[in-house]
């Protein structure tokens, strides 16, 4: 394990070195395709002098999208953030030469540079990422948890790791028959003579956990949250007993756990609860962000928004804009505004429905709109009149809400928030991810709420915007 960790030091710090030359190496290509070989020294001093500005921003960056340990991430999602990364970078270099006034970076450096640096770290990080996945070891797993749920966190570890992680086996929460039998009534994938499910192996139930472990000896074992308390704490106390890494999927309950604070009465130990809401002068800061942040946005995005009403008004008959009820704040109505992407009339014979990725009520332009996010940005005069905030979780309509609170009932506590743009559940969720684990992340975001992580969400939401699968 020493050797390993050594291997995985010395391959990351590797990166890094590599990373920083190549940014480098990118400014100066663009140098020299502006003057050629001799750089005049008005130039090139000041770019000696600010080098250690452009390091530290880059390196920054390059660990705030998670470049450094993501050999789990499909390609498509390291690209994404290479871009993020090239761009902010590029901000950088601009705001470095306003600040020095000695720092004379060209604008034809400053457009150059960063198409360079794109193609330099993609061929690097390309070539990377196909080796580090030949020199890494698959990390084998146990999954621990009722059957179905089980069944379905493996194949998501696997296919989201690209055959990083390797599922050993299955650990089911119930009796070993009695789960297996009422699995085999609701799948078709199951085979009864090799007891698998969904084509992994049931190592047994958690009775059997420690000789499970034994048997196997994973490197990790992730934890569902449907099994019981005491399954857990079975669980995790097997684990701890030979110093094994458990990954537990939370419940609601240990949401509400999250960012408990440690306190005693007298002698005994305690642990506080925070409330679901954000604290009143946190409010206020994040108002006023949201004000700022979205009048800057209203006035950039202004001609974008002009040529997206004429491209709205050739393709189809009807309004430019579509007005839609949802609810923000303590279930508080609100009229949400968007460009119009479907046909007029949608949902007059189906009513209330979600939208599926061919639906053949949106539009040609509005099919572009709706890949891009740039129907969302009406919602900019949601936020300057108070209905949203920029950061939230999304609003939903009426019908939908009173439909999942009667399932889930704390659905509800995600309504002590104004609702946003974008949020946690759109960072790090899909477009397929689960009302229930977008609801996780939304109290989640409650529950942790700081400004330091508003400007983080809004930096991830750059990179989300680039990928296809990722959560609207």
């Amino acid at each position: 394990m020493q050797i390993l960790n050594r291997k995985t030091l010395l391959f990351k710090l590797l990166f890094v070195l590599v990373d920083i030359f190549l940014i480098h190496l990118g400014y100066l290509l663009a140098f020299f395709m502006k003057f050629g070989w001799t750089i005049p020294d008005e130039n090139l001093t000041p770019y000696l002098n600010t080098w250690p500005g452009l390091t530290l921003s880059a390196l920054s960056l390059f660990y705030f999208y998670k470049l450094y340990g993501g050999y789990r991430w499909r390609w498509g999602e390291v690209f994404a953030s290479l871009v993020c990364v090239i761009l902010f970078q590029a901000m950088a270099a601009m705001a470095l030469s306003f600040l020095f006034r000695g720092f004379a970076f060209p604008r034809t450096v400053l457009l150059t540079a960063p198409l360079i640096q794109l193609v330099l770290l993609s061929l690097w990080r390309r070539a990377a990422w196909h080796l580090e996945r030949r020199l890494q070891e698959a990390v084998r797993v146990i999954v621990v948890g009722q059957p179905h749920e089980a069944a379905a966190l493996a194949e998501k570890l696997e296919a989201a790791t690209d055959g990083a992680i390797r599922v050993a086996g299955l650990v089911v929460g119930a009796d070993l028959q009695t789960g297996l039998s009422e699995y085999h009534d609701k799948a078709d994938n199951y085979d009864k003579h090799c007891s698998t499910l969904a084509g992994w192996p049931v190592l047994g139930d958690v009775s059997g956990f420690n000789g499970c472990l034994d048997t196997v000896n994973p490197d990790k074992i992730f934890v569902c949250s449907s099994l019981s308390q005491e399954q857990k704490v079975e669980v995790v106390y097997a684990c701890v007993d030979r110093d094994k890494k458990v990954l537990l999927v939370p419940d609601l309950y240990g949401i509400m756990l999250a960012q408990a604070r440690l306190d005693q009465v007298d002698d005994v130990p305690v642990f506080t609860i925070g409330r679901l809401n954000i604290p009143e002068e946190s409010l206020i800061i994040k108002r006023l962000m949201d004000i700022v942040l979205s009048m800057i946005a209203v006035i950039i995005t202004a001609p974008l928004n002009i040529l997206v009403a004429v491209a709205i008004k050739l393709e189809t008959p009807g309004p430019v804009f579509y007005l839609q009820k949802r609810l923000t704040l303590q279930g508080k109505p609100f009229y949400l505004y968007k460009f119009r992407t479907m046909v007029v009339n949608a949902e007059q014979e189906s009513g209330p429905v979600l939208a599926t990725e061919k639906d053949p009520r949106i539009t040609r332009v509005g099919r572009f709109l709706r890949g891009t996010r740039i129907d969302e940005i009406p919602q900019l005069l949601n936020v300057l009149k108070g209905d949203m905030s920029i950061v939230g979780p999304r609003p939903e309509r009426p019908f939908f809400v009173n439909e999942l609170i009667k399932d889930t009932p704390e659905y509800a506590y995600r309504m002590n928030v104004k609702s946003g743009i974008t949020g946690l559940a759109q960072i790090a969720g899909r477009y397929s991810t689960s009302p229930e684990n977008k609801l996780k992340y939304d109290l989640l975001y409650t529950k942790s709420y700081s400004l330091s992580r508003d400007l983080a969400i809004l930096l991830q939401t750059v990179k989300v915007i680039l990928m296809k699968d990722r959560a609207s």
